[in-house]
């Protein structure tokens, strides 16, 4: 496979799906395995993903390692050495690098309701 941006595979899915340094918009499968790929949206049961960029992923059981992510959405979610902007699961286990914990979610949903009423306090 070249590397032009037509390159791009457009949708997998299946049962079982193995991915290898391919890029790849959409993947939905019971389990999933990606090494050394980039996708838009994964989404499946069991994923096992490894060296890889992802923009969002939805699983029952995700594990990465090594691995950037816009967002990702699990019951059970094992990360190392990862980097998310979002992340939503019941349990999260290893070394995870969020930009909004909960703290500064917060911190931040608060800067905008004071900023929105300064604003509205100023104009009126």
């Amino acid at each position: 496979m070249g590397r032009g941006a037509s390159n791009v595979i457009p949708a997998v899915s299946g049962d079982r799906i193995e991915i290898d340094q391919s890029a790849v918009r959409s993947v939905d499968g019971e389990r999933i395995e990606l090494r050394q790929a980039a996708a838009q949206h994964v989404s499946g049961d069991s994923l096992d993903v490894a060296d890889s960029a992802l923009l969002t992923v939805r699983g029952r059981d995700v594990r990465m390692d090594d691995c950037a992510s816009l967002a990702v959405v699990g019951e059970q979610v094992t990360m190392r050495d990862c980097g998310t902007i979002l992340l939503l699961a019941r349990r999260v286990e290893g070394d995870v690098r969020t930009v909004f914990a909960p703290a500064s979610a917060f911190a931040l949903g608060l800067g905008i309701v004071v900023g929105i009423t300064l604003v509205r306090r100023l104009r009126a």
